[in-house]
């Protein structure tokens, strides 16, 4: 039955099994009544076949130059058996009991809530709104996929060529001279066509089309009511006010209803679409807290910037085409825009333009200014040497109970466990203040949502007490640093954003940053509904930081200092003045720095491996320093960091 082979036939056999296999699951996924389901069997090579096959015969074969598989199909003897039938129906009654139990979507005023930021308020406040033009007021994909079948019509000998829907999604976002190589790649026949030469006749079809365009289904509506309300209106758009008069010239009343009008010849265009800039330059011209500024687009790269700028970010998706807002974290769909016109679930605020000398202060700070424990370099050693989790207790057990870690340090594991145990033997989450941090790869609003979700995971814990954002963005010269700036500030925001969101929903208590400058933070205070807490940075005798001190201690917002031995390459602890001052108190030169961070409100972080060590930087508590000899520490400043990467440098 089987022609013997020699044992270079055995990888030829195992890809022809695979393809057996597939091919077999396709044939058996065919028979849908239970009675008539065949067990099947691909013998590639060998002469043993199993007991049940034997005797079968052969439904086809599968020839390679090198092997060849034969597929045996064998029907059953008999039906399916009584407890089969029982497992089955059970399975049935579990998965109509999960469908009953899935929620169904909340529509209120014809938008769908996404964000706590939204289903938390009654009423949204808001004091101007910002309208996109393409696909919110105006139904322009209708006549663009026209336009990309037409220009194909030339080369469609076969008549079975064209752009459909799920094309056309694909060109959403892209430049202009980006479609038809997307158009074309998807078409072998379309091979060696000119992009330029299809560009050209695109848009030679686009043109004639202006005069069909028609207002989107509800817009006059939308419009109308945000006129009656006395919302300031924008009109925010990437075309070029050439573009914008051409597709609006049949409707010069609408074109009259907006207070502000921003195009493309105005502000930076990202990738074709809206970029930051555009919708905060809108807010500005309207006098406008960007915090309260509604923005309606059906674009996931505009939603993405609306949401970088601060604003609240409503998705109006057409149904006709695929589009992943995920990224952008928009705060609700629009659904329907006739119905959420009635603007049922805003209120109206007066206009307040943020000021620089207005910026918000944190109320309520219950971070405590003690000596906390850094895990950062301390990873689980080889087996028989103590572990992360075992310095992690020993720190418990001499009093430390604020735990830093962070998702670069790859300790969050080491902390989880080391918690738990701390809890087996009687001690409460309560008693403990953790602190971790969203690294620069995961900044963004979903990315930092799932760093922070398996951060919880690692931590084994229900929330945690405060989370960082751990720098400003990438270093410069560093593979991952962003070519521009205001990715940078884009994704401060949104990430910021998604920790807001993660207190909303009880994940996290308190947020903050860490290696944010003056400038980063006044960016940040600007947009912030839920204001930060803490910003973590390097600190030490010698890079006393004391205009970032003073800034943080207006605004509500704590310190915490690590490397406050300046990583061992300063030799701060060996300085005279802390040998001096140590003398007087029986204390070492590292226990006098220590005193002095916590005497000017800043929580060290010091980090230790050996267990006397542990214990000392936290026997502070029985001296204290004078004013002059804080001073006489200050004094030694000479902003020297032992850091490399310099956090002013990051834009």
């Amino acid at each position: 039955m089987f022609r013997r082979r020699s044992s270079r036939v055995f990888p030829a056999a195992v890809g022809a099994l695979c393809l057996a296999v597939a091919a077999m699951v396709a044939v058996v996924a065919s028979i849908r009544t239970p009675r008539m389901v065949m067990s099947g069997v691909a013998v590639a090579r060998g002469p043993s076949i199993p007991v049940a096959f034997q005797g079968a015969k052969t439904r086809w074969t599968l020839n390679q130059p090198r092997a060849q598989t034969q597929i045996l199909l064998k029907a059953p003897k008999a039906a399916c058996s009584a407890e089969r039938k029982t497992r089955v129906s059970a399975l049935k009654t579990v998965a109509s009991q999960v469908a009953e139990a899935v929620p169904e979507k909340i529509t209120v005023g014809g938008l769908e809530p996404l964000t706590m930021r939204v289903k938390e308020q009654e009423k949204i406040p808001i004091q101007a709104v910002i309208l996109d033009l393409d696909g919110v007021l105006l139904d322009y994909e209708t006549v663009s996929n026209e336009a990309l079948n037409e220009a194909l019509e030339r080369y469609n000998k076969s008549g079975n060529l064209g752009v459909d829907w799920n094309l056309h999604s694909k060109l959403i976002g892209l430049r202009i001279q980006e479609v038809a190589d997307v158009v074309l790649g998807c078409n072998r026949l379309l091979d060696r066509i000119d992009p330029k030469k299809y560009i050209e006749k695109y848009y030679e079809k686009l043109q004639p089309k202006y005069d069909n365009l028609d207002l989107m289904d509800g817009a006059r509506e939308l419009l109308a009511s945000l006129k009656e309300e006395g919302y300031p209106i924008a009109l925010v758009t990437s075309s070029s006010r050439e573009s914008l008069d051409k597709k609006m010239l049949n409707f010069k009343d609408v074109m009259d209803s907006f207070d502000v009008i921003v195009t493309g010849d105005d502000a930076m265009v990202n990738y074709g679409k809206k970029s930051t800039d555009m919708f905060l330059l809108a807010a500005e011209r309207m006098a406008a807290d960007p915090k309260k500024v509604l923005v309606l687009d059906d674009s996931p790269m505009a939603v993405w910037s609306a949401k970088a700028a601060g604003m609240y970010a409503g998705a109006v998706p057409d149904a006709r085409i695929h589009q992943d807002y995920t990224n952008g974290g928009p705060d609700f769909k629009v659904h329907d825009l006739k119905e959420f016109a009635k603007l049922e679930k805003f209120k109206r605020e007066p206009l307040k333009r943020v000021s620089i000398e207005d910026l918000p202060v944190a109320e309520l700070n219950d971070m405590p200014v003690t000596v906390g424990f850094g895990t950062d370099l301390i990873h689980t050693a080889p087996e028989g040497v103590y572990t992360c989790d075992d310095k992690v207790l020993q720190a418990i057990d001499a009093g430390y109970r604020l735990i830093d870690t962070a998702t670069k340090y790859e300790s969050e594991g080491d902390v989880g466990r080391a918690l738990d145990e701390a809890m087996k033997k009687g001690m409460k989450r309560e008693d403990f203040y953790v602190v971790t941090k969203v690294w620069v790869n995961d900044m963004g609003y979903e990315s930092a949502i799932k760093s922070v979700e398996s951060s919880l995971r690692r931590l084994r814990l229900d929330y945690v007490d405060c989370v960082l954002i751990h720098w400003p963005g990438p270093a410069p010269g560093k593979p991952e640093a962003q070519q521009f700036g205001w990715e940078n500030k884009a994704k401060r925001v949104l990430t910021w954003r998604a920790l807001e969101e993660l207190v909303r929903r009880g994940k996290v208590k308190s947020i903050g940053v860490a290696n944010w400058t003056i400038r980063h933070l006044k960016e940040t205070l600007a947009i912030a509904e839920i204001l930060p807490t803490v910003n973590q940075v390097e600190m030490h005798p010698y890079y006393t930081r004391n205009r970032l001190l003073d800034y943080c201690t207006r605004h509500g917002i704590k310190l915490m200092g690590y490397s406050p031995f300046g990583r061992g390459r300063l030799n701060i602890i060996n300085d005279p003045v802390m040998g001096e001052i140590g003398e007087k108190y029986g204390k070492s030169g590292a226990q006098v720095i220590l005193r002095w961070m916590i005497q000017r409100g800043v929580v060290p972080l010091p980090r230790a491996s050996s267990e006397p060590r542990i214990k000392q930087n936290f026997d502070l508590f029985d001296f204290e320093l004078t004013k002059d000899e804080v001073e006489t520490i200050d004094a030694l400043n000479g902003d020297k960091r032992s850091c490399s990467i310099d956090s002013h440098s990051i834009p």
